[in-house]
């Protein structure tokens, strides 16, 4: 079956007022977002607006070798590949681009990008970027597993506002990949309350759920019909914390973790192919994280983090690309701290390993074929 790039040849030449915006579009516009238009896309919504076209023309010049471009260890490069498939479509070429933010705040420990797409059918898109190369960004993500909001989920309400504020007569799209779908769900329910009737549609690709009390809040269960969550049959961090709303599985080239690659998601038309649940491994992984954080209280879940967080910059590392050089001696340099900290990281860890070893042993021993592992929410959506 075909991936985005197929999608891009097929509808390529059809308009969004042509062919309405769906599912396959709104993870391309995700991916686009992990490339960085700075200086090249104005920084807020009064700006110049840039078409896809001569912002992609603009960037590619900058990057004109595959070979020597990096977007670090986890956001795959191939991204270029698919700014340069779809700058010259008629679909996509004359998409105007407005507000590239890119903020990295070691302070505050936060990692927040945003861009808000036009696709030209009267509507407008605010994505947001998933989790980039950064250590800070990842010490973010798990500060998401114990606080109840992080700063890059309270930027990102504020540009929602910013946006809808600036354009008020759009209706609202609303979406992003990884933790970009974490902060496009918690967006829509957190801004403004005459904003949120304008949101259509939220899409959360493969992001992280949230904590139960944001879940039984009434701002969101308000806007939960709104919101479609995308996940690849063996998603991992898509099924961290919880989705009470309805997901729909994926089906991927890949296997295991590089399913969380959206370039490898396969497309048949104007559509993904659907399955009907993810795989047993995901469920499990899935039920031995939440249950060991929720084994956790607030304080050990922060004492684990800040202690890993100051074991991989023990070196200044600011990015995994930093951590993985050959040139980095983190590993040795972070046995001069101070010993607490490598015993919080191993009894966490060991506890994570319990869980796991318990939970298995007890679908092994389960009297009936497993019957005794029972899946965690959310539910699944038969496609």
């Amino acid at each position: 079956m075909g991936t985005l790039f197929d999608y891009v040849n097929w509808r390529g030449d059809l308009s969004f007022s042509e062919a309405p915006f769906n599912d396959v579009d709104n993870l391309i516009f995700s991916l686009l977002s992990y490339l960085d238009f700075s200086g090249i896309v104005p920084g807020d919504h009064s700006g110049a607006a840039i078409p896809i076209k001569a912002a992609a023309n603009s960037f590619l010049s900058k990057n004109p070798d595959l070979r020597k471009f990096s977007m670090g260890l986890i956001v795959p490069k191939e991204i270029i590949l698919l700014c340069r498939a779809v700058k010259d479509t008629r679909r996509f070429a004359n998409v105007e681009m407005r507000a590239f933010v890119n903020t990295i705040d070691t302070e505050r420990e936060m990692q927040f990008s945003a861009i808000t797409f036009f696709p030209g059918d009267g509507s407008m898109l605010v994505t947001y970027r998933g989790t980039d190369d950064t250590t800070v960004g990842w010490k973010e993500n798990f500060n998401m597993s114990y606080l109840p909001v992080v700063p890059a989920q309270l930027e990102a309400a504020s540009y929602l506002n910013r946006a809808a504020k600036a354009f008020p007569d759009l209706p609202i799209y609303v979406n992003g990949h990884s933790k970009g779908g974490n902060l496009a769900v918690y967006a829509a329910v957190h801004c403004a309350k005459e904003v949120r009737p304008r949101i259509r549609r939220v899409w959360n690709n493969d992001g992280p759920g949230f904590k139960k009390d944001l879940l039984s809040s009434p701002e969101y269960l308000q806007m939960r019909p709104n919101i479609q969550t995308l996940l690849p049959e063996s998603s991992v961090v898509g099924m961290l914390l919880k989705h009470e709303e309805n997901y729909t599985v994926v089906k991927s080239k890949q296997t295991g973790l590089l399913q969380h690659n959206g370039l490898n998601w396969e497309v048949m038309g104007n559509s993904f192919i659907h399955l009907k649940t993810v795989t047993q491994e995901s469920r499990q992984l899935d039920r031995d994280l939440n249950e060991w954080i929720s084994m956790m209280t607030p304080e050990q879940c922060e004492q684990f983090t800040d202690s890993l967080y100051k074991i991989l910059s023990s070196d200044n590392a600011l990015t995994l690309s930093d951590l993985a050089s050959a040139n980095n001696k983190w590993v040795k340099r972070s046995q001069n701290l101070d010993p607490l900290v490598h015993k919080t990281i191993r009894k966490t860890l060991s506890c994570l390993m319990n869980v796991s070893l318990k939970n298995r042993l007890g679908g092994v021993l389960s009297p009936k074929n497993g019957e005794g592992v029972t899946p965690s929410k959310p539910t699944e959506k038969n496609p």
